[in-house]
């Protein structure tokens, strides 16, 4: 999970050092992308994936409610927070077999590629 914000990161990064047509071209060409892959997700109805979306709203909205909460319970709920999310990875991992975890990190991959040759960046994806 870290590797794959490491590469988000560097997807980010990439994007604010191409030129401002490169970016807006990335820019649309992602997007297009990402639309693909959520409407797809969302046509996925098969029981891993309702677990997950399941585990995620029930994180949100634990989430939020953490958020919500101001003051000396600052630093608790960071930690709570950080809990919650090491509980999102292993419950995802728990339900989505490696390969389909290796094949996201794949096109995420395959994502930060298409988003370097598209700003001029070139290169290897990984990080």
């Amino acid at each position: 999970m870290e590797k794959v914000l490491h590469d988000i990161l560097n997807a980010g990064i990439a994007l604010f050092r191409a030129g401002e047509d490169s970016v807006n071209n990335a820019v649309k060409e992602v997007q297009r992308t990402f639309d693909e892959l959520k409407s797809k997700g969302a046509a996925d109805t098969s029981d891993a994936a309702v677990k997950l979306r399941k585990t995620l709203d029930d994180i949100v909205a634990q989430a939020n409610d953490l958020s919500g909460k101001a003051g000396g319970a600052y630093g608790e709920s960071l930690a709570k927070l950080d809990g919650l999310y090491k509980n999102a990875i292993e419950q995802i991992k728990a339900v989505v077999p490696e390969d389909k975890l290796n094949e996201l990190k794949d096109k995420i991959e395959e994502l930060t590629q298409v988003i370097k040759e598209k700003t001029g960046q070139g290169g290897s994806a990984s990080a």
